[in-house]
């Protein structure tokens, strides 16, 4: 997908035929898991049906705001490759993101509760061979759920990620406060909607620095829209829950990620996008002792890498598909 300048978004039908080209993009088989709270997880599959229950499950963990459609690109790349024609490849929307179940009212959104929803999908479907593509916050969540269930998870590819976000112990009240603030604010207000769909794509896309198909892609499964098809001047609202902008309660101190990172014993593909985010580049190196089998490459592009060169990304996983675990 070629990157289009955030200008092309003034020309209103040149905007509208990249839309009509995201259109065919979309087009993957819809799943949905039903977990043992009964959360829904809505998600997107490579192919309608597994010719081989008993081949691995490549299960692909979106970041922060994001959904399964950001994977997209590389799922697209995944369907030309001879090696994944009958792969079981899922990419699936964590609660409260894309189509699947917000949180109850008297609930929030906790990383150990994405965790929790993680290691329950994957239980729950029986999987015994799960290798993980985790983007950012999914990289995150993934670290603990390839801790958690050292024997099944056999391959973890983080994306713009190396394990949990810390904080330093002093800031315990400090962030309890902001979020607890945050939190009685969130309730307290209706959630702004857009002015438009042109609104929400310029600002995405100025925020995330990703193309506007890219932007589309994403940001579309994030909406109901008042119009049949989505267009740059469709009114919209959000789809997804205001409350995921709250924040974080607690973060985990360095010991505690320590901890996490250290109890997986899978091997780990780490990409560092060259013009990504520097908080990733720093850890890449401080907590490189941390892995037992860590690789790590660094790639073009930005935090979207996985969006902007999905080949890169498929043949790394491709290489970490052949690495087996070592005691």
């Amino acid at each position: 997908m070629s990157e289009i300048p955030p200008a092309l978004l003034s020309g209103e039908q040149q905007a509208n035929s990249v839309l009509r080209i995201n259109d065919s993009a979309c087009c993957f088989t819809s799943i949905k898991f039903t977990l043992s709270n009964g959360t829904q997880l809505a998600g997107i599959s490579l192919y309608p049906t597994s010719v081989d229950a008993d081949l691995p499950v490549i299960l692909c963990l979106h970041g922060y705001l994001d959904n399964c459609h950001s994977f997209i690109p590389f799922l697209t790349q995944l369907r030309q490759e001879s090696t994944y024609q009958h792969a079981q490849v899922f990419a699936i929307d964590l609660p409260g993101h894309g189509h699947s179940s917000h949180r109850s009212r008297d609930a929030h959104y906790h990383q150990s509760d994405y965790i929790q929803d993680v290691v329950d999908l994957i239980r729950q479907e029986a999987w015994s061979n799960v290798c993980i593509v985790g983007h950012s916050m999914g990289g995150i969540i993934g670290c603990s759920v390839a801790a958690i269930l050292e024997d099944v998870v056999t391959q973890l590819l983080l994306i713009e990620t190396v394990g949990p976000l810390t904080d330093a112990t002093d800031n315990t009240v400090k962030q309890m406060r902001a979020s607890i603030d945050s939190r009685i604010t969130a309730a307290s207000k209706s959630p702004k909607q857009p002015k438009s769909y042109q609104h929400v794509l310029q600002a995405r896309m100025q925020i995330s620095q990703i193309s506007l198909a890219h932007t589309d892609l994403i940001m579309r499964r994030n909406l109901v829209f008042r119009t049949a098809s989505a267009v740059v001047s469709s009114g919209c609202e959000w789809g997804t829950d205001s409350r995921l902008r709250t924040v974080s309660t607690l973060r985990f101190t360095d010991e505690q990620a320590q901890d996490i990172i250290q109890h997986i014993q899978c091997p780990i593909l780490l990409v560092v996008a060259q013009d990504g985010f520097e908080r990733v580049k720093a850890q890449a190196q401080s907590r490189h002792d941390w892995f037992r089998q860590l690789t790590t490459i660094e790639s073009p592009g930005n935090h979207y890498v996985h969006m902007q060169y999905p080949q890169l990304i498929t043949q790394a996983l491709s290489s970490l598909l052949d690495q087996a675990p070592t005691v």
